[in-house]
């Protein structure tokens, strides 16, 4: 009887140990981590953006996360966004979309990836994989392969490109392209 009761205490015991043992090792490792979790999190979200009581920015997204309490904070576009700036009198001067976006609020900064294009109100599309978006400085930059089409004119970035937002100032790093030239 003794060793009867010993060996259902050993087994008990012994199943206990393992099935905690299994649930501790089944949790996935990033899951407790240091990663904090969204203040935010909205779907099919839509904003305008003003400064002074005027509308210079419209924001679409399918997904917004804001981690305001990050070090810098920041908001996150995970599913792609499309922003679109205005000028005084409420016309669109330019258009970015991307796959992925960030916003560091602090910063001022945007950076977009994935499928980058940028239009301004020509008509003149960039193209890209990356590009960053200072707001404050009215400022956009890549070091990736960049594409800008002109009317019929290519031109293309492979080391880099700096421009204002609605691309009338640009700077490559070596390029290359076709550019036509009427002689005078």
């Amino acid at each position: 009887m003794k060793i009867g009761i010993c060996t259902l205490t050993l087994g008990a015991a012994l199943f206990i140990l393992s099935c905690s043992s299994k649930v501790a090792s089944d949790i996935p490792t990033g899951l407790l981590g240091s990663k904090t979790m969204p203040s935010v999190d909205a779907t099919d979200f839509q904003t305008f953006y003003t400064d002074s009581g005027i509308v210079r920015y419209f924001l679409d997204t399918p997904k917004l996360l804001i981690f305001d309490l990050e070090k810098p904070p920041y908001k996150e576009f995970p599913e792609g966004f499309h922003l679109q700036q205005f000028d005084e009198n409420k016309k669109i001067i330019s258009e970015l979309s991307a796959n992925y976006g960030k916003n560091f609020v602090s910063e001022q900064k945007w950076l977009a990836t994935g499928n980058v294009v940028m239009v301004n109100n020509k008509g003149d599309t960039l193209r890209t994989e990356e590009l960053i978006y200072m707001t404050e400085q009215d400022k956009i930059f890549s070091d990736k392969f960049v594409s800008i089409k002109k009317g019929d004119q290519s031109i293309i970035g492979t080391g880099g490109f700096e421009s204002d937002t609605q691309m009338k100032k640009w700077a490559f790093k070596k390029t290359k392209g076709q550019i036509y030239v009427n002689e005078q």
